[in-house]
This record gives C-alpha cells, structure tokens and sequence, in this order.
C-alpha cells in the first residue's frame, strides 16, 4: 500500500477513534488504561493519546502527565517523530491549560519541527499558538496564525472536530477586533461543526461564546439564559473547564448571593482543573462582590489572591519567544504603523479616558465605594500622563 493511502487510512481511523471517545469516553477509558502498556509501543502510545483526550475533557489530564511523558520520550528515542509530535501537542495542551504558557509554547515548538507541514498535528499546534496570541491580548495576531493553521491544513472542512475548533477560535479573534457581531457566523458554523461530529463539548462551547457575545451587546437576560445552557450541556458531558466558565459568566451577569455561588462554584473547579488564569478570574469576581456587600476582609483576601495567580502568569519571556516561533514558522514581519496613526490612536485613548474618569466622578455615593473611586481616579490620572508623555515624545523635534 502506498504511503499515501496508508497515511489516509490512518486519518479515517484515527476519525473513527475520536467519535467513539467523544460519544462513549466512560466505556472507553478503561479500556485505553488496559492498552497503555500493550507489549506494541504503537498501540500503548495511541492509548496514552486517547486516555488524555478522555480525562482533559474531565479536567484530569493531570493524572496523565508521567505517561505521557514517558510517551513522548519512548516515541523521541525509537525516531518515531510524527508520534513524538502528536504526543508534544498534548503536553502543550496540559501546560495551558495550568497557564503554563512558556512550557506550552516549548512543547508546541517541538511539534511542529517534528510533524509535517501539512500534518493535523503541526495544525492543531499552531490552534494552541493562536491561544497563546488570546493570553497575551494580540486577538488581530491570533487570527493570522489561525488563517496560517488552516491553510497548512486543507483538509480540515472534511474534519468536523477541527472545523468546529477553527470556527470558535475564528470567533474569539472576531468578537475582540470586530465586536459580537462579527462572531456569530462563525459560532453558527462551529455549532454545526460540532453536532455533526458529535462534540457536545465545542456544542457547549458555542453556545457559551454566544452568550458572552449577548453580554457585549448589553442583552443580559438573553446572556444569562445562554450561559445556563451552556453549563448544562457542559455539566451532561462532564466538560469542566466550560462548566467554570460558564459559572463564571454567571457570576458576572448577577449580583449578590446568586452571583457569590456562582463565581465560588467556578473558583471550586478552577482549583481541580489547576487553571491558574481561571483561579485569578474566579478571585477577582469574589473580590467584587464581597466588596459590594461590605466583606471588606475577604474582599481583599480574594484581591491578593488574584494579584498573586495573575503574577504567576506574566511570563515576561513569553512574547519574544512566542514571536520568535511565529516567524519563523512563515508569518511576515508586520509594517510598522505610521507616527501619525499612533498618534491618532494616543489622543482617542485620551478621550475615552478623559470620559470615563468624568463618568466615575459623577457616580453617586452609594453605586461605589470611595476608597474605590479614588484608587480609579489615581490610576485614570497616571495613565492619563503616560499618554500624553508618549504623544509628546512623537512630536516631532522644532
């Protein structure tokens, strides 16, 4: 058989392996637990691969961190790269999701040097780049390196798993640089995508993403119906990392003790699935609302805790390294923008700044704490004069 049919057939039946996992993960992982040391190397790797895509939907891909490991370093000393590839893909998937992002960006680097170019490994490689883009707030670049993903692999319009992943990472970059709007289309698609694989996890997630786009459009009470239904598919298939967020949506649309729960159930998930950028979000959420109820201890004892979960993952070496990686994997270099544009860009972020800080002087005393309203007014004011410090430097020279 040529290698090209044999490399089709292993796709078809990698396919066919995804479906029973996504559909039946409880009858299969004992199963896959039962292969993992298969005296065939090439059948107990595939079981670590498939035990791993069973127990992250689960929030326990931890329990599958020293197998997979042992995975990937049997597959890099046996030569047998493309494995060694899949396996560093999941080992960057593990990493994010702790917020591990240096470490992630490392394994997924390794991916694509080992994977062929066109190969659905070296994609979904450069899908978690695109996530790394999303951490660090470069939606405009995320969206490049996804166009870069999906014209290395062509055939994801035939692979409904992927095509649901591009769609709602597609949707991410839209709503952030185009408004709600923008992203509904692809979330129609991903939707679609992903009951014609029979993911109900990216199902949830669509839905989800559809009600964050409700909130941005104001439209709460459609926001919040969204997100109930997101949590309960998320709850029916046990996908925990949407069941946070969900949760965490929840928190955010309502106030007072509905809202406390809420944001306590997500942080209570957050911890099992040691997602330290969900953690940090959960806290900051308590913070605000113990603070709107006068708990002024725990308040600030959720403040630390955000301020010290997000210290964590600053990563400072993460840009340079990340576009270092993008580069070189075939992006060009971006034109720099013109000082007038800058420009322009500086004295409408004064403006804006200038409006809110007039909005939260006008707020009567009992819609925000003082304490509060100064710490706003102090920080306006300091950015206010980073701003206008950096307009002055373009001004050209007399």
């Amino acid at each position: 058989m040529s290698s090209s049919k044999t490399k089709m057939r292993n796709q078809a039946d990698k396919a066919r392996w995804e479906r029973v996992l996504m559909r039946r993960p409880a009858w299969a992982l004992p199963r896959l637990r039962g292969l993992i040391h298969a005296a065939d190397p090439l059948v107990g790797r595939a079981a670590v691969q498939g035990a791993f895509f069973v127990l992250e939907r689960w929030g326990r891909a931890a329990e599958m961190q020293g197998e997979l490991q042992q995975a990937l370093n049997d597959a890099k000393s046996q030569r047998a790269l493309a494995e060694a590839a899949e396996l560093s893909e999941a080992v960057g998937r593990l990493h994010y999701q702790r917020g591990d992002y240096v470490q992630a960006c490392q394994a997924w680097a390794q991916t694509l040097e080992w994977a062929a170019d066109d190969s659905r490994a070296a994609c979904l490689a450069r899908i978690g780049l695109t996530h790394l883009c999303y951490a660090l707030g470069d939606w405009a670049r995320g969206g490049r390196v996804l166009d870069q993903a999906e014209a290395h692999y062509r055939r994801f319009a035939a692979d409904p798993y992927l095509h649901a992943k591009f769609a709602l990472n597609r949707a991410v970059s839209l709503r952030a640089t185009q408004g709600p709007q923008a992203a509904l289309p692809a979330l129609d698609e991903a939707l679609a995508a992903a009951r014609a694989a029979g993911h109900h996890d990216y199902e949830a997630e669509a839905i989800w993403h559809r009600a964050r786009c409700a909130r941005d459009s104001g439209d709460v009470a459609e926001a919040l119906n969204l997100a109930r239904q997101a949590q309960a598919l998320a709850q029916r298939c046990g996908y925990r990392w949407l069941q946070a967020q969900a949760s965490l949506l929840q928190a955010e649309l309502q106030e007072g003790d509905v809202a406390l729960a809420a944001a306590g159930a997500a942080l209570s998930l957050a911890e099992v699935l040691q997602s330290r950028s969900l953690q940090a979000s959960a806290h900051g959420r308590l913070a605000e609302l113990m603070q709107a109820q006068g708990e002024f201890g725990p308040s600030w004892y959720h403040a630390q805790q955000r301020q010290q979960l997000d210290a964590t993952l600053g990563q400072p070496e993460l840009p340079g390294l990340l576009e270092a990686l993008i580069r070189f994997d075939g992006e060009l270099p971006e034109a720099a923008a013109p000082a007038s544009e800058l420009a322009g860009l500086l004295r409408r972020a004064l403006g804006e700044l200038s409006g809110l800080s007039q909005h939260v002087r006008g707020l009567p005393a009992g819609e925000i704490v003082p304490a509060t309203q100064a710490e706003l007014l102090r920080t306006a004011s300091r950015v206010e004069h980073l701003l206008q410090q950096g307009l002055r430097q373009m001004a050209p020279e007399a």
